[in-house]
C-alpha cells in the first residue's frame, strides 16, 4: 500500500509540473536566414526542457500584426516570453513595444546578439533596440565583445535601458578573451559543441529564469 501511494503523489507531481510549464507562452524570433538554426537549437531545446507553447517568427512581420496574433492565441493565465536572435532580437523588442500599445505586459524580453551589422539593414536604420518599453517586467540582454556580426563597436551601444525604474535589467557580456562568436551565442547542441560559458552564463540563466516563471 505504501509504494503505490508514493507512486500516486509521484505521478500527481509530474502532472503539475507539466502544467505549470504550460503557464508560458514563449514566442522565439530568429534572426536572418537562422530559420533553422533557430528550430535546431532553442525551439528544440525548449521543448525538450517541457515547454509546450513554443512559436517561432521571422524578423520582417508587422510588429503589430505579430502583437495582436501572439496575443490572440495567449490564454489570460499565461505569462508572455519573447525571446529573439539576432536580427531576431531587433524584431523581440519591436514586439513588445506593440504590447505595449495594446497596454499588455512581456513578463520576459530575452536579446541575444542583436546589433552590430544587423543595424545596416534599412529596416534597422535609425532604429534603438535598447530602449526597453516600460511594459516589460524584466529583460536580458546577451553580447558577446569577439562577435563582429551582433555586436556594436561602441561598448554602450550595447547596452539596454531601462524606461521605468521598477523595470529589471540586466546585461550579460562575453569578453574578448572568451571568443565566444556569433553563433556559438545561439547553440545549444551538441554538448561538445556548446562554449562552456555560454552553458554557465546564458543557457543555464535562460532556464533558470523561465523556471521563475513557472
Amino acid at each position: 500500500m505504501t509504494n503505490k501511494y508514493i507512486k500516486l503523489c509521484f505521478i500527481d507531481l509530474v502532472d503539475l509540473k507539466k502544467m505549470s510549464k504550460q503557464n508560458l507562452k514563449i514566442v522565439l524570433f530568429h534572426g536572418f536566414m537562422a530559420r533553422e538554426h533557430m528550430q535546431r537549437h532553442w525551439l528544440c531545446y525548449l521543448k525538450k526542457l517541457g515547454y509546450s507553447d513554443i512559436h517561432l517568427y521571422g524578423h520582417l512581420s508587422s510588429a503589430e500584426m505579430l502583437a495582436k496574433q501572439i496575443h490572440s492565441t495567449q490564454n489570460s493565465a499565461q505569462k508572455l516570453v519573447l525571446f529573439g536572435y539576432s536580427q531576431g532580437g531587433f524584431q523581440a523588442v519591436k514586439v513588445a513595444q506593440a504590447f505595449e500599445q495594446l497596454q499588455l505586459p512581456v513578463d520576459l524580453l530575452i536579446t541575444i546578439a542583436a546589433g552590430g551589422k544587423g543595424r545596416l539593414l534599412p529596416k534597422q536604420w535609425h532604429y534603438n533596440p535598447r530602449h526597453i518599453p516600460q511594459n516589460v517586467v524584466k529583460s536580458l540582454n546577451f553580447f558577446s565583445l569577439s562577435d563582429s556580426l551582433g555586436t556594436d563597436r561602441c561598448y554602450r551601444d550595447n547596452l539596454i535601458q531601462a524606461s521605468h525604474h521598477d523595470q529589471c535589467i540586466e546585461n550579460i557580456i562575453f569578453d574578448q578573451s572568451a571568443q565566444v562568436g556569433h553563433i556559438e551565442l545561439s547553440r545549444c547542441y551538441s554538448k561538445q559543441r556548446i562554449h562552456g560559458l555560454v552553458k554557465q552564463h546564458l543557457i543555464s540563466r535562460i532556464e533558470y529564469e523561465l523556471s521563475i516563471l513557472e
